[in-house]
């Protein structure tokens, strides 16, 4: 009888020791796929950033450029009266004797813009498109935009122009596409150069419309190419559009 006491208690003690081995394995194996779960869900949680990318940015010439410690030529808008603007970390300042003038003697400010970078030669190299805005009071907003090109390591200004004034001829996209200068302005039938103001009946915030042109370098100067066209303003604001392509509709 005792034999029989000793085997069950040897047998007791051993299912013991396989019962906690087991659970041992159970909660290991359990506490790792917690962790996985944890590490994925901390992966996909909307509160946590996009990954950045590792995709180097382009290495053209012109990016060597600092466009907002630059000078420009006369301004195509007028709003300054010099002959040309010395940008400092991005700005102008006038003098305290002509900024903040009622009526404005002259321009108050300038600012740098949208600075954006595309082949509109045609030439396989990227050009600069920089848009600037002078302050001279009001709430007057139209802007200078100035395209340069590299030409034996300097920059070279392919050509200067102005826009209106947000939903008169305001530009809603300036940028590259197919070797070619897109030139999106708010109104109907807005050109660079020709009809910007009193295209359509709307407040200045919200344009109905917008007209896309095309131009071509011809080696000396940029030419429309094609007819304009219009098209509805999805957005319903006067917001410039900095997507990567313009949009169709």
């Amino acid at each position: 009888m005792s034999d029989l006491n000793q085997m069950i208690r040897s047998n007791a003690t051993a299912l013991g020791i396989l019962i906690c081995l087991a659970t041992a394995f159970i909660s290991a194996a359990c506490g790792g796929s917690s962790g996985s779960v944890t590490a994925t869900g901390a992966s996909t949680s909307p509160n946590q950033s996009e990954p950045r990318s590792n995709k180097p940015q382009p290495k053209s010439p012109i990016r060597q450029i600092d466009f907002k410690n630059f000078t420009y030529p006369k301004l195509p808008t007028g709003k300054c009266s010099m002959n040309e603007v010395r940008l400092i970390n991005g700005r102008y300042d006038a003098p305290a004797n002509i900024a903040g003038k009622h009526p404005a003697v002259d321009c108050w400010s300038v600012e740098v813009g949208l600075i954006t970078y595309g082949d509109v030669t045609s030439d396989g190299e990227e050009e600069a498109i920089i848009e600037l805005y002078a302050e001279s009071g009001g709430t007057e907003a139209s802007e200078d935009v100035f395209i340069y090109a590299m030409r034996s390591g300097n920059p070279v200004l392919l050509w200067k122009f102005e826009t209106g004034d947000r939903a008169e001829g305001g530009p809603r996209r300036i940028a590259a596409e197919n070797g070619e200068l897109v030139v999106d302005l708010f109104g109907v039938g807005t050109a660079i150069g020709k009809k910007l103001y009193g295209t359509e009946d709307v407040g200045a915030c919200c344009p109905k419309h917008f007209t896309r042109t095309k131009y071509k370098w011809d080696g000396t100067q940029f030419q429309q190419d094609g007819t304009q066209e219009v098209f509805e303003n999805p957005s319903g604001s006067s917001a410039p559009v900095t997507s990567a392509s313009p949009p169709t509709s």
